[in-house]
């Protein structure tokens, strides 16, 4: 059953091609019912919904960016996604804001039947310039997911190719492994995984200690990865400009055969 937490892990990021780079650091995450945001900061000091705090969750850094409640926005995804009328609780998966500041490459929204079973998957990636774009799709039997790459994320892949997307239900552990592939060639992946721990006053403290400034962190590694793959000699693609917030439903999923 999925349940309100930290998930404490890693991620890394390989680049293959046209030239091998990798990106390794441990990270923390909260996994938290949408649903309940309000409830879950109401009992903790350390932790907060749409207030400044050591830990925090904005609607501001979800969604349109608009303010729209992150609850209202997955909800409303979900209600236009092939399966998504069987959802009844969504869980996210981020990076909570450290001191006010927040950079999440992505945002991983799990919606679950009454069953307790993975229905519907939301990716929502953000790039440096402002832009947030989400992917929704049914999940099918073997949890792995596709998608064509309508967004521009680094100056250094064109919008091209597609993702392939395979995960595991996140229980006492999760893994979510990402590849972005164009005309069959691996061009990079990206995992990330964690084991979970309850979510307390005392676990975020320790969370802190042990990975204080998390998020500038974060945006600090992506900038270093780009000047590592500047100095290799990897060309900038020109960034095209188009709406800050983008979404593509993807058609259900085919049943294994």
């Amino acid at each position: 059953m999925p349940e309100t937490c930290l998930y404490r892990g890693e991620v890394v990021h390989r680049r293959l091609n046209p030239l091998r780079h990798e990106l390794r650091y441990r990270v923390f995450n909260l996994f938290a019912d949408v649903d309940r945001l309000g409830d879950t900061a109401s009992g903790l000091r350390l932790f907060s919904y749409n207030r400044f705090n050591l830990f925090a969750i904005s609607d501001r850094s979800h969604g349109p960016g608009d303010g729209t409640p992150v609850r209202d926005h997955a909800w409303a995804l979900a209600r236009r996604a092939a399966g998504g009328s069987a959802v009844t609780r969504i869980f996210m998966f981020c990076y909570p804001s450290v001191l006010g500041y927040v950079f999440n490459p992505l945002t991983v929204y799990y919606g679950y039947d009454a069953g307790d079973r993975l229905r519907l998957m939301i990716y929502e990636v953000n790039n440096t310039f402002g832009g947030r774009h989400s992917y929704v799709i049914p999940v099918g039997e073997n949890f792995a997911q596709s998608a064509p790459k309508t967004f521009f994320v680094s100056p250094f892949n064109a919008v091209e190719g597609k993702y392939g997307f395979r995960f595991s239900p996140p229980g006492r552990t999760m893994a979510l492994g990402i590849v972005l592939s164009v005309e069959e060639t691996p061009v990079l992946n990206a995992y990330v995984t964690g084991t979970r721990v309850p979510l307390s006053d005392g676990t975020l403290a320790r969370a802190f200690l042990g990975l204080p400034f998390l998020t500038l962190k974060v945006i600090a590694a992506i900038h270093l990865q780009a000047l590592g793959l500047l100095w290799k000699g990897l060309r900038l693609n020109k960034r095209p400009h188009g709406p800050n917030h983008t979404v593509d439903i993807l058609p259900e999923v085919s049943p294994k055969r």
